[in-house]
């Protein structure tokens, strides 16, 4: 550490101290070497009522998307001999493991075991067998898509028999289609005007299908991408038929736009205005939950320099929360065939975490088992996010900083009395960093695996606030006893 950086950061605690010299409520200093000068008017309250209780947090909220041709295209990635990457699945606890993408609408369904002779744009009972394998070895169940691109509801009943018989219990359900709601844009089989009424016969003829051969297999819809005026409709005409309603979002994009850049990943496109709202009140009228089963930061596969950064991070760990808050029961992250924002990339051909990945560790170490509890901010002048839940004797409070270069004071005021607080970091060394993520002063082994490292824990005797430095570009996640 530089004597410039002593400076900054002995600045910083005489600057705290001697704002809250008056104060009886504890002060935490994070022990990071970069810790931009805290300002007086960095300072934010943020108030949890650790009294009402929220949704639950689902066990198996966080879940991965993947492209269906992944399956032939790659078939040593989804596999159960891919041990590295099964590991760091396994960190995550629970999940649901989604196939689908633009390519399932491409995607034909083929029979039989692969050969020198199948079509390359196929899938056989070769790939399901071994999409089969790797979900046992994780443990997460699938949610399969079919070909609706290409309208074939036979094929898609052949289909659908495979599947079922060679999952078993670890399928969570079957969809019809991805992002049917752009098919009047993106696929030439359709018409300009195609819509909802357009879609309805189509979807009720796969699932009629698909039943006469699978009676009773769960179904979910309408994975759209963008139109929740769709989910409404779909959950009144489908409600007996689905057990999940479902859509996608991207934060940004697309990738190809050149002025897409890391404040891109905190400003959302206007097409999602209200989104998760119009989402969770379709599903508290049917009594069907919601999830979002493709996701993530920008479209078009991503953006280096962007969804590869330390930034992809924090907007992730935000993005978990904001679905948690309104209700949804889980958020797939979409993977693609590769690009940009995949959690995952491979050297030498062995996976490795990207720095979203360090998102998904902070939101299980700080939602899992727990339900929501409001949390009240005195500003919106700086860019963050706060969050909370609880558990018997815990209260989680996730803090995010999402501002480049001014870290931020949090005032954290209860309604009841702390005696410790457990403090575990996410960082890097710059919001644009691609590599170096650390969760709770760890990161990722080569084999996979992960070990939580040491937390700043405070006693703080009997206190019902407490003030929590928050570096610039970096996450904390507070567990309060």
């Amino acid at each position: 550490m530089s004597k410039y950086s002593h400076l900054k950061i002995l600045i910083t605690i005489l600057l705290i101290f001697a704002l809250l010299s008056c104060s009886q409520t504890h002060i935490v200093i994070p022990e990071i070497e970069t810790n931009p000068i805290v300002v007086p008017d960095s300072i934010v309250s943020v108030s949890i009522d650790q009294t009402k209780k929220g949704y639950g947090i689902p066990s198996a909220f966080q879940g991965l998307s993947y492209e269906t041709n992944i399956l032939s295209n790659a078939p040593s990635f989804l596999n159960s001999g891919n041990t590295v990457l099964i590991q760091m699945i396994k960190n995550l606890g629970p999940g649901v493991l989604r196939l689908g993408g633009n390519s399932s609408d491409d995607v034909l369904w083929a029979g039989g075991s692969r050969t020198a002779s199948t079509p390359a744009n196929s899938l056989t009972m070769t790939e399901i067998d071994n999409l089969s394998a790797f979900s046992k070895a994780i443990g997460w169940p699938v949610l399969f898509g079919f070909n609706m691109g290409t309208y074939d509801p036979a094929a898609a009943a052949g289909e659908a028999k495979y599947v079922a018989n060679s999952l078993q219990g670890s399928l969570l359900a079957f969809q019809n289609g991805n992002e049917p709601d752009g098919y009047h844009s993106w696929n030439p089989k359709r018409s300009a005007t195609y819509g909802y009424p357009e879609y309805k016969p189509e979807w009720e003829s796969y699932f009629t299908a698909v039943r006469k051969v699978v009676p009773n297999v769960p179904f979910a819809g309408p994975d759209i991408a963008y139109k929740s005026d769709w989910v409404t409709p779909f959950a009144a005409d489908e409600g007996k038929n689905v057990v999940m309603l479902d859509g996608h979002y991207y934060q940004n994009g697309p990738a190809s736009d050149p002025a897409i850049n890391i404040s891109s990943l905190f400003t959302p496109i206007p097409q999602y205005t209200d989104y998760f709202k119009v989402i969770n009140n379709a599903s508290l009228s049917s009594n069907i939950p919601w999830r979002i089963t493709e996701c993530n930061s920008i479209n078009g596969g991503g953006k280096s320099g962007v969804s590869d950064t330390f930034a992809s991070a924090l907007w992730a760990l935000d993005f978990m929360w904001m679905v948690a808050e309104n209700g949804g029961q889980g958020v797939n992250f979409h993977g693609g065939s590769g690009g940009a924002y995949s959690p995952f990339a491979t050297s030498g051909g062995v996976p490795y975490a990207r720095p979203i990945y360090y998102a998904f560790l902070a939101f299980k170490y700080g939602s899992e088992g727990s339900t929501i509890v409001p949390v009240t901010v005195g500003t919106t002048k700086y860019s963050y996010s706060a969050y909370a839940c609880v558990k018997t004797g815990t209260t989680s409070l996730t803090l995010i900083n999402k501002n480049a270069a001014k870290g931020l004071i949090f005032k954290v005021q209860l309604t009841g009395k702390a005696t410790a607080l457990h403090i575990a970091r996410m960082t890097a060394q710059s919001i644009g960093s691609t590599s170096g993520v650390k969760f709770c002063n760890s990161s990722v082994n080569g084999n996979g695996t992960f070990q939580t490292g040491s937390t700043e824990d405070i006693l703080v005797g009997g206190m019902d606030s407490s003030y929590v430095v928050v570096p610039a570009a970096s996450a904390a996640i507070v567990l309060i006893q």
